[in-house]
């Protein structure tokens, strides 16, 4: 994420977060409130000269986000009885009309105004979604202007392309910005609540804020339509607009909270930039482990394997072994894998190894999907092994080795932490394949390329 835009941040929208509304129930939800206090003081800390805001609550149309390009925007909370909590703001005008440039013959974008209103007997209003951020914005001492969206439901692809496209046009301009993605999670946790309950409610929310913790938008690519529907969510349009605000580097994440007191789940997340990389040389996860790390998502929700994405690159349409490697906390947590392929293609290899890796490793109790988030992956693409005469051909930091005695076949990944020595990587692969210490095995070695 650029200087450009100093802060981008995910804020949930209750009204009963506004304490004249919730009074003594913000107890309830105290760890969500400070969250997004503290986001707010971060967030105007750094003077951004606009807020881009947006809100699930608005006008939504089926084909396209929608932008509110009005000198001055008005709204109160008289829906929810007070009609007396109410605010007004002024519009980057510039900023918005530039977004509408930008966005043209890229992705629809719908202008709202007074025109269009008039046009079509509605009001351009500030709604709760962005009602409640800005609250705790101006409370924090924000006094800038906003850009006022509103996101499309039906292609989250282009919600990706429009949070990108707002940074181009922030950075046309030389303006300063700070992102609000207003959503709230699933409403349907808890039994009772108003809007039904669902166990997919509390799947939903984990792999959105596994994706937003690891700040990983393939692991929200993990859930299906249905789950998606089923957990009767407003944010996750946001959240992807979220994500192509702030591309695919790692930024400093000062504020993380996530809690459900009402059946709704409500996420804070603040990313700030880690003055470390520029916007051109962020570090992209490899789409291996992407695709390793969705399939044992999706595995750990519905029990059964994904099927492989359509339109894969072409070198995942070849044929290859591959291993998956599981690591927590710089600890291994699973490792399987294929020296030789056995499914259709790479991508294929992948997911079913990566499955195995998580949950059929016998030394070591399976993968579940609250410790996904906490483990790191890699995956290791093997060439095709070779025969060698003796083990002077070996060089454990450049090939892996594989030994064989009759039905007895022992592997042993290259470049491991405490294996030095060629004997050494002998000795592993044989105690693996139960070879005995005296028995000479044949030997072959491979190459590995490693994507982490």
């Amino acid at each position: 994420m650029e200087r450009i835009c100093t802060s981008a941040a995910l804020f949930p929208h209750p009204p009963i977060m506004i304490p004249e509304i919730g009074g003594q129930e913000l107890q309830k939800m105290d760890a969500t409130v400070q969250a997004v206090s503290d986001a707010s003081t971060m967030i105007t800390a750094q003077h951004p000269d606009t807020i881009v805001i947006i809100s699930p609550h608005n006008y939504i149309f089926s084909d396209g986000a929608a932008i509110f390009p009005e000198p001055r925007i008005y709204g109160n909370l008289g829906d929810y009885g007070y009609p007396e909590l109410s605010m007004e703001w002024a519009t980057d005008m510039d900023l918005a009309e530039e977004i509408i440039h930008q966005a043209n013959g890229v992705t629809a974008l719908h202008r709202i105004d007074n025109h269009w209103g008039e046009k079509y007997g509605h009001t351009v209003f500030l709604d709760q979604g962005a009602f409640v951020p800005l609250y705790y914005l101006r409370q924090a001492g924000f006094g800038g202007s906003i850009v006022l969206m509103a996101p499309r439901f039906d292609n989250y692809d282009a919600m990706t392309a429009l949070g990108g496209l707002v940074i181009k046009a922030a950075e046309k301009l030389g303006r300063r910005i700070a992102i609000i993605a207003s959503g709230d999670l699933s409403h349907r946790l808890l039994e009772g609540s108003p809007n039904g309950y669902s166990p997919s409610g509390e799947i939903f929310d984990k792999t959105v804020m596994s994706a937003l913790k690891r700040q990983d938008p393939s692991i929200l690519r993990s859930m299906t339509a249905t789950l998606i529907d089923e957990a009767g969510m407003c944010g996750l349009p946001s959240v992807y607009f979220l994500f192509g605000a702030i591309g695919g580097g790692t930024n400093a994440m000062p504020v993380y909270s996530y809690e459900g007191p009402f059946g709704v789940g409500y996420g804070v997340v603040l990313y700030q930039h880690d003055g470390e990389r520029p916007r051109d040389e962020r570090v992209v996860t490899d789409i291996r482990v992407q695709l390793a790390r969705q399939s044992i998502s999706y595995y750990l929700q519905h029990h059964h394997f994904m099927a492989v994405p359509p339109d894969l690159p072409d070198e995942l349409q070849e044929r290859a072994g591959a291993f998956v490697s599981l690591h927590k906390a710089g600890n291994l947590r699973g490792c399987i894998g294929t020296f030789l392929p056995i499914q259709m293609n790479i991508a294929s290899e992948i997911i079913h190894n990566a499955v195995s890796a998580a949950t059929k490793d016998p030394r070591f109790y399976p993968v579940s999907l609250d410790e996904l988030d906490g483990i790191d992956i890699s995956v290791d693409v093997l060439g095709t092994p070779e025969s060698v005469s003796s083990p002077q051909e070996l060089d454990p930091k450049k090939y892996g080795v594989i030994v064989m005695s009759h039905a007895q076949t022992g592997l042993l990944l290259p470049d491991l932490e405490g294996v030095d020595t060629v004997q050494q990587q002998i000795d592993i692969a044989k105690e693996k394949a139960c070879i005995p210490p005296q028995v000479r095995p044949d030997l072959y070695r491979f190459t590995v390329t490693r994507y982490k």
